[in-house]
């Protein structure tokens, strides 16, 4: 029988998944439950050691022996502090130890408990990884541990090995031993360059998630397409993804509008998924695929476990272009019904866009996308101004960049200025909403700023995200302004009067000119994007409530997510606040 502690579960499950079976167990009440599970299965080989220090010593004697991984068990208190020095060894020697250390929890840290010791932080030199297990409460709790013991038992053999550490907080009163069958886990593997490559013959509908990424270069492109058109898969992309092959859709529109409830939702479900590139804002795209269940392979040089979409299964360490030069097929895979799936119902949505929009960041985008000239760098600030565009395609020869990685208000339109000294004879196109302009605004008068910058500022005097139908801030209705969207900095004027942003930009040599209007934006765009006339900034003064409009009429373009939306807005009417807000972070 197996211990009742959940995580004990799935460690005992992934080591033997890992094939990893010899054991060197020291004494204790807090590793009682795996030690238990390990001694009670023929699977493992178990020795006993009570002190600490020889114990990992004679783990690390099994290793250079036999050339296996070899797992250490101890409890609490100074138990895992004797560990140091042969795994001190093993870091140096590339052994690859597996030091799984048990205690009562870091709730109880500093807090005059006996027994509790600090392990969240640990040398450099004795484990290549180290992570934390909490108790198993709930299914997140359990995809969670299942995540990080993966990496932590992958980790120990890459790149020649070494040691790692798991910490894991023990449950007394799951009880005893009362489980006769471990619960499956999921199993993540490495394939590294030169390993032979698993065969696509199970998959049919594959779909290739590109996010943030740096434009292609040729070799990687003709990869990509060569696999697309081989596989008749379809390449699911944002505006960051940079790839505007014939294989690929601009995705969110078509996510957004097809919920896991839909009718429609079962023809864009993918068997398998392959994920590269770096964090997208593609919420939406990341959502549906993430709710497919389709299993994961992640290709990406650095070879980490990055679990994206939550069911990651294999991780690819080599080149894009090595991996989808190595899976090419001579003929063609299935038939093209699943990426002329993506295209039928992105088709079917957009057209489906009302043409009586308000002016807001996405009547813009719509209006603007397709006027940004060839060769041109777009930059887009996070959020709002990103999900607004990733709704309408550029062209092919324009890259498209966003601070996705840390995600946050700074830099957007330093970034942007960046692009602009970098190539000074193309356009870069920079998109923002006001706070995150106001926060970087400095960056105009920096001194090798020259005639090629083109900001587009959506002035709406808050920040919107905090208003939008899917932001969990929007339960506070009209009392979120006040600090959770900071409204009213800045001093936002009506279209007749002066602008800071006016009075800044033109300080620092930059034309402007507003638009209030449709018809004043589409005067003024010609202007905007035009190759001549300096650097340029067109402020276009917009309500927040037209924006909440727009946001709301995207998210309803298709009738059954129309339906859903309704019955959302009654739960929201007659449902505590604090539960709808739950409930929105679940279902998304």
């Amino acid at each position: 029988m197996y211990s009742c502690e959940k995580n004990a579960q799935i460690i005992v499950a992934l080591l033997k998944a890992h094939n990893i079976r010899y054991v060197v167990a020291s004494p204790g009440n807090t590793n009682y439950g795996i030690v238990g599970s390990i001694q009670e299965d023929p699977y493992f080989s178990v020795f006993s050691a009570v002190d600490e220090r020889s114990a990992a010593y004679m783990a690390c004697g099994i290793s250079e022996t036999l050339g296996e991984p070899v797992v250490i068990s101890c409890t609490g208190a100074t138990a895992s502090r004797n560990y140091l020095p042969a795994l001190t060894e093993a870091y140096y020697r590339k052994l690859p130890i597996i030091a799984v250390t048990s205690f009562n929890g870091n709730m109880n840290l500093g807090q005059m408990m006996p027994q509790n010791l600090d392990r969240t932080v640990i040398q450099r030199d004795v484990a290549l990884v180290s992570v934390q297990i909490p108790k198993v409460k709930d299914a997140e709790d359990a995809s969670y541990c299942n995540r990080v013991v993966n990496e932590a038992l992958l980790a120990c053999r890459r790149h020649g090995g070494g040691p790692v550490h798991i910490n894991v907080c023990c449950d007394y009163e799951a009880g005893g031993f009362g489980v006769a069958k471990l619960p499956p886990q999921r199993l993540i593997e490495r394939v590294s360059w030169g390993d032979r490559l698993p065969s696509l013959e199970p998959f049919e509908r594959i779909a290739v998630f590109i996010g943030a990424h740096r434009p292609f270069d040729n070799r990687t492109r003709a990869a990509l397409e060569g696999f697309l058109e081989s596989r008749n898969a379809v390449a699911l992309c944002d505006q960051t993804s940079n790839y505007h092959g014939s294989h690929s859709v601009l995705s969110a529109l078509a996510a957004e509008n097809t919920s896991r409830w839909s009718t429609k939702f079962s023809s864009l479900q993918p068997d398998l998924i392959i994920d590269i590139g770096e964090t997208s804002g593609d919420y939406v795209t990341t959502g549906l695929l993430s709710a497919s269940g389709a299993p994961v392979w992640r290709v990406s040089e650095d070879g980490e476990v990055r679990d994206r979409f939550g069911n990651l299964r294999k991780v690819f360490e080599m080149s894009e272009s090595a991996f989808f030069e190595g899976l090419t097929a001579e003929t063609k895979g299935a038939t093209d019904d699943y990426a002329r799936a993506w295209r039928c119902r992105d088709r079917e949505v957009r057209e489906r866009i009302p043409r009586g929009l308000p002016f807001t960041n996405r009547w813009i985008a719509s209006a603007l996308s397709g006027s940004i000239p060839d060769g041109s760098i777009l930059h887009l600030a996070i959020l709002n101004s990103l999900r607004s565009w990733n709704y309408f395609p550029v062209g092919d020869s324009v890259s498209c960049f966003c601070n996705t990685g840390g995600f946050g208000i700074d830099g957007c339109l330093s970034a942007a200025v960046g692009s602009a000294v970098a190539l000074p004879e193309s356009l870069v196109f920079e998109v923002t909403g006001d706070l995150a302009f106001f926060y970087d605004m400095n960056c105009l008068g920096n001194r090798h700023l020259g005639d090629n910058i083109r900001i587009l500022l959506i002035n709406n005097g808050v920040g919107a995200e905090f208003h939008m139908p899917y932001s969990p801030a929007s339960v506070m209705e009209s009392k979120v302004d006040e600090f959770v969207a900071a409204a009213g900095h800045f001093k936002r004027r009506s279209s007749d009067d002066g602008s800071p942003a006016e009075a800044w930009s033109c300080a620092m040599g930059l034309s402007y000119r507003r638009a209030s209007t449709k018809e004043e934006l589409l005067e003024v765009a010609p202007w905007f994007v035009a190759h001549d006339g300096g650097s340029k900034i067109l402020e276009c003064m917009v309500d927040v409530a037209n924006e909440e409009l727009a946001a709301a009429a995207f998210g309803a373009l298709d009738e059954e997510n129309a339906s859903r939306k309704k019955l959302a807005d009654a739960a929201k009417r007659v449902l505590p606040a604090g539960f709808v807000a739950s409930l929105k972070h679940r279902i998304k």
